[in-house]
């Protein structure tokens, strides 16, 4: 039986992993994850860090479930694992929270890529190229009448170049 197990009961709850993974993100520069973690500043908050009975309490007096639905997520992404800072959210939310998304400011509005796509029906595929190639906001946010769209070939040294009219 392991040290840990006998300290904090919880070998065998999801939850207890839960709390393990976060601790080896954090802690330990051999963990696979360590660079967006640990790498990165962010650590666990002295109340839970040896205390897996007060991260349980936590957990289930902020709406953990053990139905694998949910997951813990920072909401600040620079933040610690502390309990003002931390929530349970689902596979949705979770992405939309990660530090690699890609943020776009739009008529005073901030939001990922993928939530600016669900709003406007633009496909996300579309916007990510708009942006990439340095659109402005307006530009990559611009919908195209498909039904006035006049597509025509042209060649151009041999290329041939496809141009919409709207």
């Amino acid at each position: 039986m392991s040290k840990n197990y006998k300290l904090h009961g919880g070998k065998g709850e999801h939850l207890y992993e839960v709390w393990c993974t976060i601790k080896q993100r954090c802690l330990n520069p051999n963990n696979k994850n360590y660079a967006y973690y640990g790498g990165r500043g962010i650590t666990i908050c002295g109340e839970w860090l040896n205390n897996y009975p007060a991260f349980k309490k936590w957990a289930i007096e902020n709406g953990y479930k053990d139905n694998g639905e949910l997951s813990i997520d920072r909401i600040d992404n620079d933040g610690n694992y502390e309990p003002n800072n931390c929530r349970w959210v689902d596979r949705i939310t979770q992405a939309n929270n990660k530090s690699n998304n890609i943020i776009i400011t739009y008529n005073g509005k901030s939001q990922t890529l993928q939530k600016w796509s669900e709003e406007t029906g633009i496909k996300a595929d579309t916007l990510y190229y708009r942006y990439h190639i340095g659109k402005t906001p307006e530009e990559i946010f611009k919908k195209y009448d498909v039904k006035n769209i006049g597509c025509t070939r042209i060649d151009v040294d041999n290329e041939k170049i496809l141009t919409l009219k709207q």
